[in-house]
């Protein structure tokens, strides 16, 4: 009990959230281009169930569900982040954009055919189940496709590849330990500050969620053409909207900062049109 209220203390965690949230509202552009994008998605699918699955004659292939699947989780993943960030805790979305991350890269590499969906999962269609062979396969196309997109053998320059390695560097330093999270009580550790609790709106940590939501988003954006089927490709209009859209998300993208490091847009530009290499006539390959 606190001034008469049940549970009435934690009304400080709740407006420390509230003021958080107002604090995040003046990055106006980055929001608008986040629920352009949901939307876009939320159009996407509906039209894919009404136009596309319905004019569609022929089997599709094994592998075409488990792409939308992918792409369906990756979309929810990046919706929670969104969630999370905008309530003051945008360093814990930030770790699970490293999943998001990997994820969109993988499924990537599979529409390409620099891997498959089985192996992504490290099974073996008709064979057994072993947990260690699974684990196994799956940390060995990880690593194979690491090399292929993002490694010595994706032929990126030099320049962002070192700067791939430099933000899978900052993602460990949070992913594994909150190293990130735990330099913001350096006050307490001084004696120089109280103990933060509740969240506390600083932009170097909100800019760490929101650049790397809006590379994330611009990558799974760019599969999104290959939930056509060949046979049956998604309504003109839907293409127009794609193509407009794909020009808006690379114009944030380039305008991006890290750090006063505006060379961070330009790599991650490189690496998204290089390695997304899909447009909107784009279908499923397989």
């Amino acid at each position: 009990m606190d001034r008469g209220i049940v549970f009435g203390r934690l009304q400080t965690i709740a407006d420390a959230e509230e003021d958080f949230r107002r604090r995040v509202d003046e990055f106006a552009g980055f929001h608008a281009l986040a629920d352009a994008f949901k939307c876009f998605y939320l159009e996407t699918v509906e039209s894919i169930n009404t136009h596309c699955r319905p004019r569609v004659e022929t089997a599709l292939s094994e592998f075409f569900p488990i792409f939308v699947a992918r792409i369906n989780t990756g979309f929810q993943s990046l919706v929670a982040c969104e969630r999370v960030a905008k309530r003051g805790y945008p360093l814990h979305a930030y770790t699970i954009h490293r999943n998001n991350f990997d994820s969109v890269v993988l499924t990537a590499a599979a529409l390409q055919g620099h891997t498959d969906f089985y192996a992504i999962e490290g099974v073996v269609p008709g064979g057994g189940v072993d947990p260690d062979a699974v684990k196994k396969r799956r940390k060995e196309t990880e690593f194979a496709v690491r090399r292929l997109m993002v490694g010595q053998e994706s032929g990126l320059t030099p320049e962002t590849i070192e700067r791939l390695q430099l933000m899978d560097t900052v993602f460990d330093l949070e992913v594994h330990g909150a190293r990130l999270s735990f330099a913001g009580a350096s006050g307490w550790l001084r004696g120089a500050e109280p103990l933060s609790i509740v969240p506390k709106f600083h932009k170097r940590n909100f800019a760490l969620h929101m650049n790397r939501y809006v590379e994330i988003a611009w990558m799974y954006f760019r599969l999104l053409p290959a939930m056509q089927p060949a046979q049956v490709p998604l309504p003109g209009d839907w293409q127009v909207k794609w193509k407009s859209l794909d020009e808006l998300f690379e114009m944030m993208v380039a305008a991006l900062d890290e750090e006063g490091d505006r060379n961070i847009g330009r790599t991650m530009v490189e690496f998204v049109q290089r390695k997304f290499p899909f447009s909107e006539k784009s279908s499923f390959p397989f």
